[in-house]
């Protein structure tokens, strides 16, 4: 299945189209071998679909929001620990709220062992994505799928990344190790700091859970 007509328009029914974007993931991602299993989806928004992926080490969550035109759909894609919610980015959690759904770029900063000062450096000064993406966005096939249509480069940039960081990725978010979580915790505090970055709406960007 795909999300577009034979004819490049949109498929028009909403529980269609979230089967199709299912489909479109379960094709490209490794998702049973990586351990993951579709536990929640909302197929009821014409605008947008959402379906969520748990495996033992954390959640997925691909949200689609369907544009004028096809070639400026959107696929967002974030991670989170087992006990994020379906639908909402924040949440209560050991007293304070919290970000619950992460995107994946300052979590790549850290496992690639950039410093918060280098992790800085690559994603303002230089306005680079993390290696395996930056290589990935230069590469032709990368230009290839851009033009074809962005949700899919999206899904295939991420089964990149599943293949280069293996486990390590899932497994920083994992709520059985708490002392990776904290490495990263830490990292985050210190880079927002360094950045300076005032939040104008729900929790400073370093409180994660």
């Amino acid at each position: 299945m795909n999300l577009l007509n034979k004819d490049n328009t949109h498929v028009e029914d909403p529980n269609e189209l979230g089967h199709a974007l299912a489909a479109l993931l379960e094709e490209n991602l490794n998702l049973q071998s990586s351990g993951f299993i579709q536990s929640f989806t909302n197929f009821t928004k014409k605008s947008g679909q959402l379906v969520v992926y748990d495996s033992k080490w954390c959640r997925v969550r691909f949200s689609f929001s369907r544009q004028r035109l096809p070639k400026y759909d959107e696929l967002s894609i974030y991670y989170g620990r087992l006990h994020a919610l379906n639908e909402e980015p924040f949440m209560e959690w050991n007293g304070e709220k919290c970000h619950c759904w992460h995107d994946i770029w300052d979590a790549l900063r850290y496992l690639d062992g950039l410093s918060p000062s280098d992790a800085i450096q690559q994603s303002k000064v230089l306005k680079q994505l993390p290696t395996v993406a930056e290589d990935f966005w230069n590469s032709d096939e990368g230009k290839a799928l851009r033009e074809l249509y962005p949700p899919k480069y999206g899904i295939v940039l991420h089964s990149k990344l599943w293949n280069h960081y293996g486990h390590r990725l899932f497994e920083l978010f994992d709520l059985r190790r708490p002392d990776l979580w904290d490495g990263y915790k830490k990292f985050l505090t210190e880079y927002y700091r360094l950045l300076g970055k005032k939040v104008i709406y729900g929790p400073p960007s370093e409180n994660v859970c």
